[in-house]
């Protein structure tokens, strides 16, 4: 299609260079007309759609764009140009002969594109981008993506960033994946749109990875490499990503001005960084040169402080048909490398010095040019120009703060207006005509300005005194709000300070308009995050346009919070039966699955032995004579970084000393379960589908606050990619942990039955239990009905339906990360207990758990079945009766507390300083999600799980009588209590 769209561009007399805008759909008709244009040995004039009318014909003037590609969704767009359809073939008359000369030969200085700065007057300066800049990231051994790569398109295709989007990934035979950029700015969305899309290779703006930092930090977890670029970093979000249980391979600080072709200096951040307290924006990249300079344009001393100018292949050729611009920019400076000989240069004006390991550390800008979010480049004096060409203000004081409190920047304009009858509304109002909306700054008012001795607006002590202002805010009673407002105002309000941090109190109130107080696009995506962390309702970003009343908002919500669960626990159901359904697209094996105990197999292959269960099974798996090797699947970038992974575990649980005598047996293998073919390359997939005689399938992830769509893809995508190995090649044997959270909180059955056996269905509990569930117990639903299905119908697997696994009973040592250790400790720690009559957590022991399951396992007689792994129906230890062991045991004085007493304990102990394991758990313990009680609450009364199948199944086992007791004994939680308290 791209050939076919350069041939019409040649046809129409369009010749070298010819600068050809571009206004197209985001995604694939915005990169075929990019390449169409490169093709004919054009120039791309890309244009934002959501930009003024005026603003575009500005743009269109200055670049001197006379044709246009457009697509059909802009067709009525009317600009004084040529418009050329996107999907209108040429004469094939010419189509055919002439194809074979594309692409056409360009120079080494070829334009490849423009793209638009803001100038001081207001008016764009049209940046000329040479297509060897692009071609030296691409080039780029450390930082341009590999061919392997899935790269996400995030980046608006009218700014400079896109160009590694898409054109690094063109040119190295990437795969483009098109996000989609407003759900981008959700960070829910965001982390599934990555995962859905298996992206391994993204570029995003600061401020979007700030957003999503704090709430989901292992949104990159499948991610590569991940860089940052627009503004400064902050260096809590770095660590919240890099110290998640799911970091990317490389998080880099990316820096580069458009007039360096994207990046001109990268830096990969390590925990070391965030703990330094600085971060460097780094060393030149490919074919890139930097030098800090003092004012006399010569290299300055050590770690002084200098300007940073940038050389090199990824210069532009300067600012088009403005000269004066482009001389002020580009300078020609001597190199101490080129004996004296004066090389061209831009000049940056940001601040910057060298550090000791010679990384270059950003400082600031020494002008009034900043980049604000999205990554555009705002010129501060045109935006005060502009404030006092409206004849409102007498004054005005554009700048670029990080408010106290708040991790990232804003725009701020402090003014003094000419009139009492003048107002924020009114200025913003005639602004938002005048300026781009990224150029509209939020608006503090003063009734007037600091000045200067020689009579001039002081800006420095205008900064300073808003500084002071916002600070001394911070400090202001939040719950001094009139009577007039109703609960759920109140509490937007306080949203409301957190997204606009300069709008006075007294500006928000129940008539206020969120978008008449200064918020963008950004501010939307913050105030959707709170408005779900604080009510648990989901809003989307059309609602807040729709509804920007503060009061009316509030009406929204409480008729959301009262309606609203019933809807998503339809939707939700929907979405768990979709996905319970597909089974449907596997193929039954009509030939039974290999022994794998046989003399010539006995290769394992197990998931999860990084983890609490999984590291006791291999183990177990490994002192089996039959076991030839264990396969072992690790996320990780490299053989020896896996190894590590697994032997600190080992030692995690003390069975260190267990492995290493089979050290030989153990193999591991790179990959992640919830990519297809565990994302290995086909080849990889089918040898390892053909030499693995059985699969134990461990792994999961376990997240107790995100919702299903959060853990569908580890663990809903992860059994069905495991389902998929079971079958390639030849039919193994499948063997998958469950859970007992995937029957939901059984007590909710109005008509329920005192025990469920292994063979209670699930489906009829989805609406009735699974619906309350969370997130992560709705994902254990929707695997294991799937296999149920599945086994039905001759699958050769088995379900192994596990209670809490607590310790092993030979030493006490359990999983000090999980919820029952993260419970005991903090009840030890502050002297009382959540009292919940009637309830039970199925406690096990590891050491019954994993050797059980082996031996289950080994006779291929017991397919096609569920086994609970749980006590006997009347081997139960109650929760109550749980902490009444601890206290006679330790001797610890523990206090029994009615649940929500409970928790307004752990809260108060939180603000107070304690250290508590709970804390991240906060959110599900707090949570109401049915007749005012929490997900814990709702497991009054729950069934039994009968174990007889199970038991009957281990006692056809030789191994059986070496086997111990599944409870959890009294004598195993005294060792257990001794091990949490030996921690401290």
């Amino acid at each position: 299609m791209a050939r076919v769209l350069a041939m019409q561009l040649i046809q129409r007399g369009l010749g070298y260079e010819e600068p050809i805008g571009i206004l197209a759909t985001y995604g694939s008709h915005q990169i075929i007309a990019q390449v169409a244009i490169i093709y004919m040995g054009g120039t791309c004039v890309p244009l934002d759609p959501d930009r003024a009318q005026s603003d575009m014909q500005t743009q269109l003037q200055v670049a001197g764009v006379k044709n246009m590609i457009v697509d059909d969704a802009f067709q009525h767009r009317h600009l004084p140009v040529t418009k050329i359809p996107l999907l209108q073939s040429p004469d094939g008359r010419h189509t055919a002969g002439n194809a074979a000369a594309l692409p056409v030969a360009t120079k080494a200085d070829f334009r490849s594109h423009i793209f638009f700065t803001s100038g001081t007057t207001g008016t764009p300066k049209a940046v000329e981008i040479l297509a060897r800049g692009i071609v030296r990231l691409a080039r780029d051994p450390v930082y341009g993506p590999r061919s392997s790569d899935i790269v996400g398109h995030l980046n608006n295709p009218c700014f400079d960033p896109s160009l590694i989007d898409i054109w690094t990934s063109l040119l190295n035979g990437s795969t483009i994946a098109a996000l989609d950029r407003r759900e981008a700015l959700l960070p829910k969305s965001l982390d599934r749109m990555l995962k859905e899309n298996h992206v391994t290779y993204l570029l995003m703006p600061t401020a979007i990875f700030h957003i999503v930092a704090p709430v989901c930090p292992t949104t990159f977890s499948e991610c590569h490499t991940v860089m940052i670029g627009g503004e400064s970093p902050d260096l809590k979000a770095c660590e919240m990503v890099l110290d998640s249980d799911g970091p990317p391979t490389r998080l880099i600080n990316a820096y580069g001005p458009t007039e360096c072709s994207i990046m001109a200096l990268a830096h990969v951040i390590t925990s070391e960084d965030t703990k330094r307290g600085y971060l460097p924006i780094g060393k030149p990249v490919n074919e890139t040169c930097a030098l800090v300079l003092n004012e006399s344009y010569d290299p300055v001393m050590g770690q002084e402080k200098g300007e940073l100018f940038l050389g090199g292949q990824g210069l532009a050729r300067g600012y088009l048909n403005n000269p004066d611009a482009t001389a002020k920019a580009f300078l020609h400076v001597r190199q101490p490398e080129s004996n004296g000989k004066a090389v061209r240069m831009y000049h940056t004006r940001d601040s910057v010095y060298s550090d000791a390991t010679g990384n270059i550390v950003w400082l600031g800008r020494n002008d009034r040019v900043v980049k604000v979010k999205g990554g555009y480049r705002v010129n501060l004096d045109a935006i005060e120009t502009e404030l006092l060409s409206t004849d409102l203000v007498h004054a005005a004081v554009a700048m670029k703060i990080i408010p106290p409190g708040a991790k990232s920047s804003i725009l701020v304009a402090c003014v003094a207006f000419t009139s009492s009858h003048s107002d924020s509304s009114s200025l913003l109002a005639l602004i938002r005509s005048r300026l781009p909306s990224y150029m509209v700054p939020q608006i503090v008012s003063f009734d007037t300005l600091p000045l200067t001795p020689n009579g001039k607006v002081d800006k420095r002590a205008t900064t300073r005194r808003l500084m002071d202002m916002l600070q001394e805010a911070t400090h202001i009673d939040n719950e001094l709000d009139p009577d007039m407002y109703t609960q759920t105002e109140r509490a937007l309000k306080k949203l409301w300070l957190q997204s606009l941090h300069v709008v006075p109190r007294a500006s928000i109130h129940p008539d206020a308009d969120f978008f008449t107080l200064g918020a963008t696009s950004l501010e939307v995506a913050v105030l959707i995050s709170g408005i779900h962390q604080v009510f648990r309702v989901m809003l989307s970003a059309h609602t807040i346009y729709k509804v920007p009343r503060l009061g009316d908002l509030a009406t929204c919500i409480d008729d959301m919070v009262a309606a609203g669960s019933t809807r998503d626990n339809e939707a939700t159901t929907q979405a768990l039966l979709a996905d319970a359904s597909q089974w449907r697209h596997i193929s039954i094996p009509t030939t039974p699955p290999i022994n794998w105990l046989d003399k010539d197999e006995g290769n394992v292959f197990l998931t999860g032995a990084t983890g609490f269960v999984g590291a006791h099974l291999l183990v177990d798996l490994l002192q089996c004579p039959q076991v030839r090797s264990v396969c072992c699947l690790v996320r990780s970038d490299s053989h020896a970084s896996a190894r590590k992974k697994m032997c600190r575990n080992l030692e995690k649980y003390h069975l260190e000393h267990l492995a290493t005598e089979f050290e030989s047996k153990i193999k591991t293998l790179l990959g992640d379960f919830s990519k297809p073919r565990l994302g290995l390359s086909e080849p990889a997939f089918l040898a390892l589908a053909e030499s693995t005689s059985v699969v134990f399938h461990l792994g999961a992830q376990i997240n107790y606050n995100e919702p299903y769509l959060a853990n569908r893809a580890a663990n809903m995508m992860g059994v069905l990619n495991m389902i998929r190995l079971a079958v390639a090649s030849r039919p193994k044997a499948l063997h998958y942990a469950s859970s007992m959270a995937a029957f939901g909180p059984t007590g909710l059955v109005a008509d329920r039955v005192g025990e469920l056996t292994e063979d209670t269905p699930l489906q009829p509990y989805l609406d009735a239990t699974v619906a309350y569930e969370t997130g992560y117990g709705q994902s254990q639903w929707v695997s294991d009905e799937m296999l149920c299905q599945l086994m039905k119908r001759g699958f050769p697997a088995a379900v192994y339906r596990m209670g809490a696994v607590v310790c092993n009973g030979k030493d006490g040592v359990g999983n000090p990360d999980d919820f029952m250790s993260r419970l005991t400790a903090d009840c030890f720690r502050l002297g009382i207990y959540p009292h919940l009559p009637d309830q039970r957590k199925e406690m096990v022991a590891v050491d019954y758990v994993a050797p059980a399951m082996r031996m289950m396992a080994m006779s291929n007689r017991n397919l096609g079945k569920v086994y609970h792994l749980t006590p006997g129906v009347r081997e139960n230890i109650s929760v109550n009766e749980y902490f009444r062991i601890a206290q006679q045991h330790t001797g610890i004085v523990l206090s029994a507390l009615a649940y929500g007493d409970w928790v307004h304990a752990l809260v108060q102990a939180d603000k107070s300083g304690v250290e508590l394991g709970l804390k991240p758990l906060f959110p599900m313990l707090m949570e109401k999600v049915k007749n005012n009680r929490t997900r814990w609450e709702l497991y009054e009364g729950m069934a039994m799980f009968n174990n007889d199948k199970t038991v009957a199944a281990l006692k056809t086992s030789e191994h059986f009588q070496s086997l111990r007791p599944a409870p959890i004994s009294p004598k195993d939680l005294h060792a257990y209590f001794d091990n949490i308290l030996s921690r401290g």
